[in-house]
């Protein structure tokens, strides 16, 4: 079965990397799964300097559910088996694992910068839980928990992995068969449903591909980023009139008709809600990340086109008045979503201008007690892990900007 699966891949990849324009062949680069070895380092760096916001970070992370030493483990089932149905009913494991996922990579985090092995331990004990007694995902939504499985997991396995925790042989190979047996196969083929299952697989995909050094799987992942990223969000200057259609399946726009200038960077969920908008903003910047780690240049390579993506959702969750060509005049606002992890790379590493993502993450994201997301699926503490750059230093302005949209 995993000889089959891996040679499947194998021969998507085949032709799909000949294409990819991005994928380059080096040595993995671990821990290399949304942070970096010398990311780490600095951030460490920054908390035992008490540097803002890095220290406020930390302290509130650690003062937080996931990053409590006194975690306790919610899944998976006895049976080994997580359910999740349509708008999570049923919900047998689903947010349980959501919650320990998150947990899980958090701790780690909070073991690397402080050495308490309490956190390895308690990441450790989560990340095992997993790997030994889960079996399968089942229901109509089993291959978007599977996506947000496989965005988190390899998060904590990396750290964990390459720091010393002392995490045993027989635990990382049981892992290594969960992502490879469990979690894989629903995730390798894309989705033609809206743009957040996807682009979330492709994020799975990408850290699956890192920890178990596979070049196939991570040229595959950069790939479909490649198709789907352009039908996510709509570039006036090279789209025209119509966005980008979906790879698979249609894109839902859910009643947005007017592109032009006026909608520029508009994701194709926005008029649905900005909570799945965040979901895929997030899998996007995390995919993108991940590849950077590698070598990959997908940031560079759809830069105009998220930037205004970004800038276009910050906007308008600073509450800015809604015209009637932005979805009929009415928009369903997220909380918690950062941007953090894309504004580091479009602004602090490369200086491009982003006043309003970054107004957004000044004022709708610091002063929160809990970054994350509600789900807990995708963001969670981005300000603590990529606020500023290891090889870039620069703060957010502190002053709201008066620019126009």
């Amino acid at each position: 079965m995993l000889m089959t699966l891996r040679n499947r891949i194998g021969a998507m990849v085949l032709v799909a990397s000949v294409s990819c324009g991005v994928c380059v062949a080096q040595a993995f680069q671990h821990p290399g799964v949304l942070v970096s070895g010398p990311q780490l380092d600095f951030v460490k760096a920054q908390v035992k300097a008490k540097a803002e916001p890095f220290y406020s970070e930390y302290r509130k992370a650690a003062a937080s559910e996931y990053g409590s030493l006194n975690y306790q483990l919610k899944g998976p089932p006895s049976s080994g088996v997580i359910e999740c149905g349509s708008y999570s009913r049923p919900d047998n494991g689903c947010h349980a694992e959501d919650d320990d996922a998150s947990a899980a990579y958090l701790q780690s985090v909070l073991w690397y910068i402080s050495g308490d092995h309490r956190y390895a331990d308690n990441a450790m004990r989560i990340v095992n839980a997993y790997s030994h007694r889960l079996s399968a995902y089942t229901n109509s939504n089993a291959p978007l928990q599977a996506a947000w499985s496989g965005e988190m997991w390899p998060r904590s396995a990396e750290i964990l992995r390459y720091s010393n925790a002392g995490w045993k042989p027989e635990d990382v190979a049981a892992f290594t068969k969960m992502l490879q047996v469990v979690i894989l196969p629903l995730v390798q083929n894309g989705s033609g449903s809206n743009g957040n299952w996807e682009l979330s697989m492709i994020e799975a995909m990408m850290g699956i591909a890192v920890f178990t050094d596979d070049h196939a799987l991570l040229d595959h992942a950069a790939t479909m980023w490649k198709q789907r990223v352009p039908s996510y969000y709509y570039d006036a200057a090279i789209d025209g009139s119509q966005p980008v259609p979906a790879p698979r399946g249609k894109s839902l726009w859910a009643g947005q008709t007017v592109f032009d200038q006026r909608v520029n960077g508009i994701p194709q969920e926005a008029c649905r809600d900005f909570h799945h908008t965040s979901y895929g903003i997030s899998a996007t910047m995390a995919a993108a990340e991940t590849a950077h780690i590698q070598g990959l240049k997908l940031y560079e390579s759809e830069e105009p086109r998220l930037i205004a993506g970004m800038e276009f959702v910050a906007y308008y969750q600073l509450k800015k008045p809604v015209p009637d060509y932005v979805c009929g005049g009415k928009l369903k606002l997220a909380t918690g979503s950062t941007f953090v992890i894309g504004y580091n790379e479009y602004h602090n590493r490369l200086s491009q201008p982003m006043p309003y993502t970054a107004e957004w993450i000044s004022s709708g994201v610091l002063p929160n007690p809990l970054p994350t997301d509600v789900g807990g699926h995708t963001t969670i503490f981005e300000p603590l892990t990529h606020f500023a750059d290891a090889s870039s230093v620069k703060a957010l302005p502190p002053a709201k900007t008066k620019a126009k949209h």
